[in-house]
């Protein structure tokens, strides 16, 4: 226990700053979170049992958070503090595995350099808190990692440690596909070094045929939804992209420092955190300094491929390096960037910041000690600041109509305005309501179902519940109610049609960055 007290002390500070970040600044939820939460809720109730995520044949780990919200709501009620404490948990298991990776690859003090990178990374701070369906999957990455070390690591891989590494691979793919080129990456190393043999190798299938067992018979059941989903219908064209030199520097110059700043939650803003910059430049140096050896002697390459590197840190480095590079190929299948698709790189680039600090503070140098300090102090001093500054804004960051309706942007929209808006509706008894599609579930969620919620005045409406869940539309009469963006640009017409349906201008109550339109008081 002594040998691993700073790590203990890092854990009870993390563990300290999230779940005030928690209490302060994560009351309220965005239209993904509301869903699972409403899963949850139907789960408890006994309604419905998912398989996965509402409205999307793929993405189980959404499922999974719901059964474990479920539990949290027996014992403490249905709210989002009870839905997003599931997820805090999760991510301090998360910190304490990734820890147990660290030391299964290197010596304790790199992996005590890394675990507090990890801990601090802007890029996953706000998914400490995200109910979206990838904290099963951050959790499969330090376990599926583990797994393949003890395997590499043994003279003879035992039969054992396979069958489990083929189990933990299916389901990581059955959580969230995502997995798949990490999981890829894995197995072509074990099988370039020579650690399969014919025996081996069938244990490793044994054990994914029995954790991916229930999505084969899901999609003999389901008209294979989930695997015509998988392979025809998801949206991608991103490689093609990589045929124009524009799309090297969209990625790498300005979607990366933006990456590596804490507004990853669905698309980019178009501003970049400084935060992001001092990141990015570290992750730079880090994945630099790992490749040098490779790039000064590119025999070492071949050599790290086939497990022959005399220099075993050497070896994690090069793992370390392919591992980021496979997280990296979900991120290029989209054609516009989509931060949470290289999220399993963050695993593997904080260990190499770890590594890099390391080899700075053991140089007897006193420049590379030097700047082995002061990377460490920008990553202490941007990441407090960045959870200071997240733990003050308690908001929901979601989409918007922009471009005069015709697509969605990223908005913040105040906690405060979301709890006007629902007292306002609370103290005037309205039970139906009419909104854009970023608000249908937050405020079925947050408001228990009491309200009938609808967006199909506005577009087609986006129903994800299944056919079990008898779906309310709300009523068309004088209580109903509009809620809208208080800037959105059909809100002059939205008052029009309203005046002349009620014979009268609509009373308008604004709150900050939401508007409510009634006929009455």
């Amino acid at each position: 226990m002594r040998r691993h007290a700073l790590f203990i002390g890092v854990f009870i500070l993390i563990a300290a700053a999230r779940f005030t970040i928690l209490l302060t600044s994560q009351t309220h939820v965005h239209s993904d979170e509301a869903i699972i939460g409403l899963m949850g809720k139907h789960i408890l109730e006994g309604r419905f049992f998912p398989f996965y995520m509402y409205g999307q044949p793929y993405n189980a780990g959404g499922a999974w958070e719901a059964y474990l919200a479920a539990i949290a709501f027996a014992f403490f009620g249905v709210s989002v503090i009870s839905l997003k404490s599931c997820i805090v948990v999760l991510s301090l298991l998360c910190l304490f595995l990734f820890y147990r990776m660290s030391l299964a690859l290197y010596d304790q003090r790199t992996s005590l350099l890394a675990t507090v990178a990890f801990a601090l990374a802007p890029s996953l701070l706000k998914w400490h808190f995200q109910v979206r369906g990838y904290s099963w999957y951050f959790l499969s990455i330090p376990i599926l990692t583990m797994l393949f070390a003890s395997i590499e690591s043994d003279r003879v891989p035992n039969q054992r440690t396979l069958f489990l590494f083929g189990v933990a691979s299916a389901l990581s793919v059955w959580c969230l596909e995502l997995a798949i080129p990490l999981i890829g990456a894995l197995w072509l190393l074990l099988i370039l070094r020579r650690r399969l043999s014919l025996i081996n190798a069938a244990a490793g299938l044994g054990g994914f045929v029995m954790g991916y067992a229930p999505v084969i018979a899901f999609n003999f059941t389901h008209h294979f939804i989930n695997w015509r989903y998988l392979i025809v219908e998801r949206p991608a064209g991103g490689f093609s992209s990589l045929f124009h030199l524009s799309a090297f520097g969209r990625i790498f110059v300005d979607e990366m420092p933006k990456f590596f700043g804490p507004d990853t939650i669905l698309w980019y803003y178009s501003d970049t955190p400084a935060s992001g910059y001092v990141f990015y430049v570290i992750a730079v140096l880090a994945v630099g300094v790992a490749m040098w050896p490779f790039l000064r002697s590119p025999s070492k390459i071949i050599q790290a491929l086939r497990g022959d590197l005399a220099d075993r840190r050497q070896e994690k480095d090069f793992d370390m390096l392919a591992l980021t590079l496979a997280s990296f190929v979900p991120y290029l299948t989209m054609s516009a960037g989509v931060p949470s698709y290289f999220f399993g790189g963050c695993f593997f680039l904080s260990m190499l910041t770890g590594r890099m600090l390391e080899r700075s503070f053991s140089s007897s140098m006193a420049l590379p000690r030097l700047s082995g300090v002061g990377a460490l102090a920008a990553i202490l001093v941007a990441g407090v600041l960045v959870m200071i500054r997240v733990g003050q804004e308690n908001q929901i960051e979601t989409l918007c109509s922009c471009d005069e309706g015709r697509s969605y942007c990223m908005t913040r929209i105040p906690g405060r305005d979301i709890e006007g808006v629902e007292q306002n509706l609370r103290q005037h008894n309205v039970t139906s309501v009419w909104t854009t599609i970023s608000f249908v579930y937050p405020l079925l969620f947050e408001s228990g179902e009491t309200l009938a919620v609808s967006n199909a005045i506005f577009e087609y409406p986006h129903r994800v519940y299944p056919p079990k869940i008898p779906w309310r539309e709300p009523s068309l009469d004088p209580d109903a109610a509009f809620v809208i963006e208080t800037d959105a640009p059909f809100r002059s017409l939205l008052e029009t049609r309203c005046a002349q349906a009620f014979g009268t201008a609509p009373l308008v109550h604004e709150h900050g960055k939401l508007t409510i339109l009634a006929e009455h008081d």
